[in-house]
């Protein structure tokens, strides 16, 4: 009896001391974890991801080629499919382009687009043309995280930061979690929180938009005197495997800008 006793103290005491514990990381109470669906799915958008490595000297020509036949494909109606963005970086993995494309319909669009793509002589033969400019390319179908904010895009000028994050498996909705509320201290610079469904699986893209490099500075360190921000991030580095920075520019006939 007193064994039993024992260890339902033992146990109630963990339970105070690990409450106890992520108050102290997080500054508040702890972490809720949220259903898969709530924090994953937002209105039903999945985000093809498309990264794409150009053989040095050949960013122009590739830049060119896709001019001609990706706002063709963004602006036929048959095709369920838009042009989110497209991005040359600036600083970081140079030569490398993101072209990130936006289905609203869920993977039944995904389908429709695989098919109607597959018709389209221009699109078919463009892709082996492109192929013959990159060292190497990848693909990834992701969810938008539904806690972060729609973004303006209207705006035209300033750059954008992609960063890049493996986690460890099994962390993804506490890191979710986290996020739901570190964006909330950021949400003027926030773009785009995706996670991949397809491809290289636990990946994690955070996209941010500021007007230079000195803006992106001053964001950062004035984020980082709050304390709920900086709690959130020791809770959340321990489930990061790799992280990659990559400052981007805009092409000139990308719809996000």
């Amino acid at each position: 009896m007193l064994a039993i006793q024992s260890l339902r103290t033992s146990k109630r005491l963990l339970s105070t001391w690990a409450d106890t514990f992520d108050k102290y990381l997080l500054g508040s109470e702890p972490i809720v974890k949220d259903q898969h669906s709530k924090l994953l799915a937002k209105r039903g958008r999945i985000y093809n991801v498309e990264v794409q490595d150009v053989k040095p000297g050949y960013v122009s020509e590739y830049l060119k080629n896709a001019e001609e036949v990706l706002p063709e494909i963004h602006n036929d109606s048959s095709v369920p499919v838009e042009l989110y963005g497209q991005f040359l970086v600036q600083v970081g993995q140079l030569d490398r382009v993101y072209t990130i494309w936006r289905h609203t319909g869920g993977y039944s669009d995904v389908d429709q687009t695989l098919v109607e793509l597959s018709k389209r002589p221009d699109y078919l033969q463009h892709v082996e043309q492109q192929g013959k400019l990159l060292r190497q390319r990848e693909q990834q179908l992701c969810y938008e995280f539904s806690f972060w904010p729609n973004y303006n895009d209207s705006y035209d000028g300033g750059l954008f930061e992609i960063r890049s994050y493996t986690l460890k498996a099994g962390s993804l909705y506490e890191w979710a979690n986290a996020w739901k509320r570190a964006v909330a201290l950021r949400e003027k610079d926030a773009v785009m929180g995706l996670s991949s469904q397809i491809g290289d699986m636990y990946t994690v893209h955070h996209i941010w938009r500021y007007t230079d490099l000195e803006h992106r500075r001053s964001e950062r360190d004035n984020t980082w005197q709050s304390g709920e921000w900086a709690n959130l991030v020791v809770r959340t580095v321990p489930m990061i495997r790799s992280l990659t920075v990559n400052i981007l520019k805009p092409t000139d006939y990308s719809p996000l800008r």
